[in-house]
């Protein structure tokens, strides 16, 4: 039982149950032992893209990642912050230490994710600039000024003068 979906772009989606997927492995592939080959080589491909802290995606069970911030947490530097916190702090001063540098992380992590959506959306509506900014000034001048650009907005052109002490609402 097979469903399909057009989508307005031309393409068509399969939408098709689990039975219907083990079915077409029985028919189609006579060696078991080949069948269990092509499912190991795909755990072990989803075990190698979690180490890399990339996105994996599992079918029936969904998306699957790696947790950014205790990926943070293993990088040379903060292991060297905590040994040296452990070593130099009370049992209390380093909970705190952990708890603090765990909730730093996370607002880092959060601020560089609303700072990829901006840069996503401003680099959607001009693909062309962004390319030969990159080449003439840089990929780093370029992701700035477009972030910035997108991001910042003026809340008024008007300027208010006094003029010899009246007020500007009197004019």
């Amino acid at each position: 039982m097979t469903d399909s979906f057009k989508f307005p772009g031309g393409n068509s989606v399969a939408v098709v149950r689990k039975q219907d997927i083990v079915d077409c492995i029985n028919s189609n592939i006579v060696d078991k032992e080949v069948a269990l080959a092509i499912i190991q080589q795909c755990e072990t491909d989803a075990a190698t893209f979690l180490r890399q802290g990339r996105w994996v995606g599992i079918p029936f069970l969904g998306s699957i990642r790696a947790n950014q911030i205790k990926k943070l947490e293993n990088t040379k530097e903060q292991r060297e912050l905590k040994e040296a916190a452990y070593a130099t702090a009370t049992k209390e001063q380093y909970i705190i230490f952990r708890r603090t540098l765990a909730h730093n992380n996370e607002k880092r992590l959060k601020a560089q994710r609303y700072y990829n959506y901006i840069l996503a959306s401003a680099v959607a509506k001009n693909k062309d600039l962004f390319k030969r900014m990159c080449k003439e000034k840089g990929e780093s001048y370029t992701r700035i000024h477009f972030f910035l650009n997108h991001s910042i907005v003026a809340v008024s052109n008007e300027l208010d003068y006094e003029l010899d002490g009246e007020d500007s609402n009197d004019r």
